[in-house]
């Protein structure tokens, strides 16, 4: 019995010594409690990475003409490593490949941020924005694995073969740093007017993966521009290395001495900035715009006036050239003058620019149309730069035929002084009144005869408000030519011109003629009426014939007695009749008549006219 209850005691105590062991792990410590570190430290647990330790940040998408870039930089905020096994485009239902710098899969320590870039395709045939869902599977060091998603906005557009070469200011890898790499701050350079100055510009990259960058001055003959000495034809500089995002890259300039007629002041100097993209299919250059200021201390001072004071050139305004919508303007009608402005000073831009549109003549002639301003505004008009306007005129409609005076007023102010300016322009602006002419039908007076003068009577009246000049009148037809020149001369608004004149007629028959009216308005161009002239001219009277005889009642004029009609002879012979140089004689007579009839009948006529 003692020595089964001695059996049964060691048990229980190996039993209870194997519980202690297991509880504390083995070595003497308990289960659950960080082994001590060799330093008698404990160590901190590692925390199992989750998704909620991982941050993706996605920039935005470039489009290139076949492919996408998208820059994309993953932060690891915990404890665990974890590898970045694959992204997806879940809009595309493709996967989504890396550039060579960055292959996937791709290991992220903990505590630590990657960058890599995504390339993924497209048709070409897209347009406007389009987001794009990409989940991104990673997988933790110590087991599991978690997805993040993230969307990216993708606009297309841009013509195949070509990107835009004007970034946004998110774009430009670069912006100018206070310090260099070593952490020395950089000052902006200083110098007096003749001086040499050392102008270093130290630039931190803001993302990787550009490369071919350049740095060149633009080079101005303004001083206020580019106040350094122009000695070289080319300032450009080449970056030789390869920058990466956060480092600081710096370009320096030695040679520059500021010029000698530099006056004293801050002065902005601007330079190109210029890169390629290592990821863009076509490797087309991009440029950005950075400025820096320099300081000229002691500048130069020039003439100097009574007073001690130093004359300041005066930025002047003038009217470069103008155009008027329309050859000819009448009056009522609305027109269009577009002018040109010219800013001459090459050292000053103008600014807060008013021009005030007037007419010099008379008020209410020339007006702005459609119940619009005679008062413009610029906002500003650089060195040496040219800005044009528009503005739509109308004219009274009893407004005179003639060229009127538009006059341009400007108020404006120096952008660097601000001193204040004014100039006047003046512009020749023609109006013209329509001609309205109304012409009575030709009377005409007498019957028409082959060599005889035919009197023609016509009224011409103006119901225009201007007047015709140097009015004349002239025939066209067939054998028809005037026995005068005509000339009517001016004929004013509202008045009539009463012509009366004579043709000669050189042919026989149907003469479908016209009466040509030519006239000139105010500024000499010539313009013509035209009055049909319909006449039936009669064969010429031959008179000088000694055997002609003609008979009054008869009307038969012949060379030969013989040739009368039976029973003439008699009246034509010595018995019981007229001789026949009687008959010649009554004939002569009557036509001796006929003539001194038609005279009478002129005069009568024209002292009609006088008398009218």
């Amino acid at each position: 019995m003692k020595r089964l209850f001695a059996l049964l005691t060691a048990l229980i105590l190996v039993f209870g010594f194997a519980l202690s062991a297991y509880a504390t792990g083995g070595d003497g410590s308990l289960s659950g409690t960080p082994t001590p570190t060799p330093d008698g430290g404990t160590p901190d647990p590692v925390t199992p990475a989750t998704a909620g330790d991982i941050t993706v940040t996605v920039s935005g998408a470039t489009v290139s003409a076949t492919h996408i870039f998208i820059p994309v930089t993953v932060a690891n905020g915990g404890d665990e490593d974890v590898t970045l096994e694959s992204v997806f485009n879940k809009t595309a239902n493709l996967s989504v490949g890396t550039d060579a710098s960055s292959p996937l899969p791709m290991k992220i320590p903990a505590g630590s941020t990657k960058e890599l870039l995504l390339t993924d395709t497209h048709s070409g045939g897209n347009s406007g924005t389009v987001t794009r869902t990409l989940v991104f599977a990673f997988k933790a060091a110590l087991g599991g694995s978690f997805s993040k998603y993230e969307n990216v906005s993708v606009t297309f557009g841009i013509e195949a073969g070509g990107e835009s070469t004007e970034p946004t200011e998110s774009e430009v890898p670069f912006r100018l740093s206070f310090y260099d790499a070593n952490g020395e701050y950089v000052y902006a350079p200083s110098g007096d007017a003749g001086e040499k100055v050392l102008v270093r510009i130290p630039l931190l990259c803001l993302r990787s993966n550009v490369k071919d960058v350049t740095l060149t001055p633009v080079l101005s003959t303004s001083l206020d521009s580019f106040p350094f000495e122009i000695t070289t034809l080319d300032y450009t500089q080449e970056l030789t290395s390869t920058p990466m995002k956060g480092d600081i890259v710096e370009f320096r300039y030695s040679g520059f001495r500021f010029h000698e007629m530099v006056t004293a002041g801050v002065k902005k100097v601007d330079f190109t900035l210029s890169w390629k993209d290592t990821w863009a299919s076509d490797e087309q250059p991009h440029t950005a715009t950075l400025s820096i200021y320099v300081n000229v201390i002691d500048g130069y001072t020039g003439a100097q006036g009574p007073d001690g004071s130093v004359p300041v050139s005066k930025p002047k305004v003038i009217l470069d050239s103008y155009s008027i919508s329309t050859d000819k303007i009448y009056a009522g009608e609305q027109f269009d003058v577009e002018f040109t402005l010219r800013n001459t000073s090459s050292e000053e831009a103008v600014q807060n620019i008013q021009i005030s549109i007037s007419d010099t003549a008379e008020v209410g002639k020339l007006m702005p149309a459609n119940n619009g301003s005679n008062t413009l505004y610029i906002a500003k008009i650089g060195k040496g730069e040219t800005h044009t306007e528009k503005i739509s005129l109308q004219s009274a409609p009893d407004t005179e035929a003639k060229a009127y005076t538009l006059q341009l007023d400007f108020s404006y102010e120096g952008a660097s002084n601000v001193a204040s300016y004014t100039a006047t322009e003046t512009i020749a602006i023609p109006i013209l009144q329509r001609i309205r002419l109304k012409v009575d039908d030709p009377t005409v007076y007498d019957e028409p005869w082959v060599g005889q003068s035919c009197a023609i009577y016509f009224a011409l009246y103006n119901m225009g408000k201007a007047p015709i000049y140097n009015c004349m009148v002239d025939v066209e037809g067939e054998g028809l030519a005037m026995e005068e020149t005509y000339f009517g001369g001016t004929v004013a608004a509202g008045s009539t011109l009463r012509a009366d004149f004579s043709i000669i007629p050189s042919v026989a028959g149907e003469v479908n003629g016209e009466i040509v009216i030519t006239y000139e308005d105010v500024y000499g161009e010539q313009m013509e009426e035209r009055l049909p002239l319909p006449l039936y001219v009669n064969e010429e009277m031959m008179m000088d014939d000694p055997n002609m005889m003609f008979d009054p009642e008869m009307g038969i004029m012949g060379d030969d007695i013989g040739m009368m009609e039976p029973g003439m002879e008699a009246m034509a012979g010595n018995e019981g009749g007229f001789p026949v140089w009687a008959w010649i004689a009554i004939g002569a007579a009557v036509a001796a008549a006929a003539v001194v009839t038609v005279i009478l009948l002129k005069k009568k006529r024209s002292k009609e006219l006088e008398e009218a």
